[in-house]
């Protein structure tokens, strides 16, 4: 099951979407990069999103947010319940640092912390993956990883908010095998035609 099964199965498809993210992260660098820098891109996302010259009433970075949370809302209510919380704060975080930064300072915050995290998420494909992130489901990837990434992370540190049953570890890993198994056997295909 690779990108494309994870598509036809859905993007709130959520062992689907989990089998694929753990398989394109699976060195502890590039994990570990993906986890720690994946969220402060969509906060400064939300950040400069404040300046947009909309009209009043309608708010971008907010409507992100929500976005997002009715997203994750849609794949589970209990853990998409506190990751939508957490960018509700996010935007209300991101709207305060906006107001005192004002927009000058504010897009250079955003603009040294997107180089910053985009450059060491791709450096984590690149030289521990050996392997380009995958481009062709950048829409999935952008509303989905966040939520993975969370996950990943709260299961970790406690079993209260792993929304899969424990049995369903050994399913989500056997996935992960058989999609790394399938794009071993692509990528052989690819080097030997």
């Amino acid at each position: 099951m690779g990108a494309e099964a994870a598509r036809r199965r859905g993007v709130l498809d959520l062992e689907a979407q989990f089998a694929f993210f753990r398989s394109q992260h699976r060195h502890p660098v590039n994990a570990a990069a993906h986890a720690l820098l994946t969220w402060p891109i969509l906060f400064t996302n939300l950040l400069i999103l404040h300046f947009l010259p909309l009209p009043s009433p309608v708010d971008p970075a907010l409507a992100l947010a929500l976005v997002y949370a009715a997203a994750y809302l849609a794949v589970d209510r209990r853990a998409g319940a506190l990751a939508g919380l957490l960018f509700v704060a996010a935007w209300a975080a991101s709207a305060a640092l906006a107001a005192r930064l004002g927009f000058a300072a504010s897009w250079r915050f955003v603009l040294v912390t997107q180089l910053f995290c985009w450059t060491w998420q791709l450096l984590g494909h690149g030289l521990f993956e050996k392997k380009g992130p995958t481009v062709s489901d950048l829409p999935q990837v952008f509303l989905m990883e966040p939520f993975l990434i969370f996950l990943q992370v709260s299961s970790h540190n406690s079993q209260t908010w792993l929304i899969l049953q424990p049995s369903a570890h050994m399913e989500l890993e056997e996935s992960c095998q058989a999609v790394l198994i399938f794009q071993s056997l692509l990528v052989l295909c690819v080097h030997r035609y």
